[in-house]
């Protein structure tokens, strides 16, 4: 699979990347090739998190806390 990522760099020379399909994959370091393994490993985790199933109970609490 394949997913785009957007890196850039603040006005402070610190560059942030994040994975536009992947809501809040986001991190920041000091030079591209940092951030640019830094992104991988987090839609790495992003991505692995999504196959883990939350109790019923716990799923409400946290829709119901997000509102």
């Amino acid at each position: 699979m394949k997913l785009a990522i957007r890196i850039t760099q603040e006005p402070n020379g610190i560059y942030r990347a994040c994975c536009p399909s992947l809501p809040g994959c986001c991190v920041c370091g000091e030079s591209k090739e940092d951030v640019h393994s830094r992104i991988n490993m987090a839609m790495q985790g992003y991505l692995a998190s999504l196959d883990v199933c939350l109790p019923r109970e716990l799923s409400q609490a946290l829709a119901i806390e997000m509102t």
